[in-house]
């Protein structure tokens, strides 16, 4: 399905239809991608080695699917920064898949699951340095930048949107 990233059907001259993707759990069946996605240059340069979950910590990895197609993984993974205490945004695509919007999107879909799922009361995303861009999909998802962390990284974090309530009420209940 392709739709307009101002939202609504066709796309209007000067803009650029993308893809819609979704997000299915990470199986075992799925270590192709994964060893795949490990062995490409920009995977391995800003994520290295995916990190595997133990009871303690757990990660929340999901495939991202394109027309039907696996072309990268996301997910929120324990992250060593700010004390161990917070779940980190990853997300990884295949060469081909890449510049396109879609880790954007995929990365929108996972922060929304931690919150709306997970109750995550933050997010964050450890990027490296030379990462730009990570940084700039971290600014579009209105993470900001919160201090150094890991490695020559800087961490960026999304704080969950605290819900308004209406106006009080007068009068009897």
């Amino acid at each position: 399905m392709r739709r307009c990233p101002t939202g609504g059907g066709a796309c209007p001259a000067g803009h650029t239809a993308v893809s819609a993707v979704e997000l299915r759990a990470l199986s075992p069946s799925d270590d192709e991608l994964l060893s795949s996605l490990e062995q490409q240059d920009d995977v391995w340069e800003f994520v290295g080695t995916l990190p595997l979950p133990d009871e303690e910590h757990p990660h929340h990895l999901f495939v991202i699917v394109e027309g039907g197609a696996s072309v990268g993984v996301a997910g929120l993974v324990r992250s060593p920064a700010f004390g161990g205490n917070d779940f980190e945004l990853l997300c990884a695509l295949r060469s081909e898949a890449q510049g396109r919007g879609l880790a954007k999107q995929a990365c929108a879909l996972v922060m929304t699951w931690g919150f709306d799922t997970l109750k995550l009361e933050r997010v964050i995303a450890s990027i490296g340095d030379g990462n730009d861009g990570a940084r700039s999909i971290a600014a579009k998802l209105g993470m900001t930048a919160s201090g150094s962390g890991p490695r020559g990284t800087t961490v960026y974090v999304k704080e969950r949107e605290k819900r308004k309530r209406g106006p009080k009420r007068s009068g009897n209940p």
